[in-house]
């Protein structure tokens, strides 16, 4: 019967290496892999040789209905793996997992590691409410606005993914639009020249510049909003035509009821124009 296990793999110690994973990637008949050159290293480093298919963010929608219809009609048993990690977390396989659903395949997860979870247990922050974006916006006005819409969210703490060359940038923008964060920058986690950097973003900030190695390496972000202050809900706008019913419905006559339309800040043309539709309105009620 076709299986498809989904099998996460260190994000950087190979001793992370669980005994299920070596068993899962031992018994499978295929590996489908986001990188196969990636791939082919872990398992020579635990002497297993297996057949192995390319499976990537830029062609799992072609491929996977075909790998998917290869294993029912082969009984295949193949293994999903990414780079590092666990397949479809900001890394493909969701599209191969979906087709292997949709096609009644047996799914089973091989838990390990994941650099979400790594970096939020090192943070410190109160992780019990969390949420998950990935790699935000290149563009500075969309990134702005996407870490207000975090704040706005009112969710305390997010994680996100960001490129070695726009890591410091990132920070910069997080510390100017969002005073009082704090952050937990954790670059290279498990690998030999892990670093973490913890604290209030313009802290952090300062140190990443003065680190002339900051551009190298894979960074995971735990930002921390929770002593952010949160922006003032914008009032909706209320129309002249509202107002001015709202004063009749008080008691007011026409005029009156415009007049404090006026006094509130609606604009003379704006008043006279309601006036018109609320007396257009009135006559059609005497008809």
């Amino acid at each position: 019967m076709a299986k498809l296990f989904v099998v996460a793999t260190p994000i950087g110690n190979l001793n992370d290496l669980t005994p299920r994973m070596t068993e899962a990637l031992s018994m499978c008949d295929l590996i489908a892999a986001e990188d196969t050159r990636v791939t082919m290293k872990l398992t020579q480093t635990i002497g297993i040789k297996k057949p192995m298919i390319s499976l990537h963010r830029h062609n799992e929608d072609q491929k996977s209905d075909g790998v998917v219809e290869k294993m029912i009609s082969e009984d295949l048993t193949v293994a999903l793996t990414c780079d590092a990690g666990t397949p479809g977390i900001s890394d493909p396989g969701e599209m191969l997992v979906n087709a292997a659903w949709e096609a009644g395949v047996e799914i089973v997860p091989v838990s390990g590691p994941s650099a979400v979870v790594t970096a939020l247990s090192v943070s410190g922050f109160d992780s019990r409410e969390f949420a998950f974006y990935g790699f935000l916006p290149r563009e500075n006005k969309p990134l702005k606005e996407k870490l207000l819409s975090i704040l706005g969210t009112g969710i305390p703490v997010a994680v996100l993914y960001e490129s070695p060359h726009r890591v410091v940038q990132l920070v910069e923008t997080i510390d100017k639009t969002l005073p009082g964060a704090r952050v937990c920058v954790c670059c290279d986690l498990t690998k030999k020249f892990e670093k973490i950097l913890r604290g209030n973003a313009g802290d952090v900030l300062a140190q990443m510049q003065a680190n002339p190695n900051v551009e190298k390496g894979e960074y995971c972000i735990v930002l921390d909003v929770s002593e952010c202050e949160k922006p003032e809900m914008q009032k909706a706008e209320i129309r002249a035509e509202h107002m001015i019913l709202d004063g009749i419905l008080e008691g007011l006559s026409l005029r009156d009821a415009a007049k404090r339309a006026m006094d509130a800040g609606k604009s003379r043309n704006e008043v006279y124009r309601a006036k018109l539709a609320i007396e257009q309105l009135f006559e059609g009620d005497d008809e």
